[in-house]
């Protein structure tokens, strides 16, 4: 059986990846604050990535501060798995924003975007990142689509 791991996995996308995986037949393990993850604790990314030894897929969906970039530099060195971060379609095409918490979001995704960039010709992993447009509640038909596409 396929193990997928999942940061964020209590709403929204990561929720609709935890429940789509699971009914793949991938072993599902969520991350988050809900089950004690706060992952803008540098030691529980740590605690986190320490338990990813034996699985298959990461879904790097939680985004507080520049931790989805940390995770994308420390599994390319350590780990052989298939990390799939999510990124935002702001980054595409950069809105025009003037609100300093939009703008560190921002800043935020174009650093996840330059890690899996840099690190993909070097990477132990297989990277992938997408950048979904903002959705409404139902999340679920875009990421049944993407698992299709990317053969997860």
């Amino acid at each position: 059986m396929k193990k997928a791991a999942i940061t964020g996995h209590t709403s929204g996308l990561g929720a609709s990846f935890y429940r789509l995986l699971n009914k793949n037949g991938y072993e599902v393990h969520g991350f988050s604050r809900s089950n004690g993850y706060d992952l803008r604790d540098y030691s529980q990314v740590s605690r986190v990535l320490e338990q990813l030894k034996d699985f298959d897929l990461f879904v790097n969906n939680a985004k507080p501060d520049y931790v989805q970039a940390q995770i994308v530099y420390r599994l390319a060195r350590e780990w052989s798995g298939t990390v799939l971060s999510i990124g935002s379609c702001a980054v595409i095409d950069p809105p025009l924003w003037t609100d300093t918490f939009l703008l560190e979001y921002l800043t935020q995704k174009t650093a996840l975007v330059h890690a899996h960039r840099v690190l993909e010709p070097v990477s132990n992993c297989r990277l992938l990142i997408v950048h979904p447009q903002h959705m409404d509640n139902n999340t679920d038909p875009y990421v049944a689509q993407l698992l299709k596409e990317l053969d997860l």
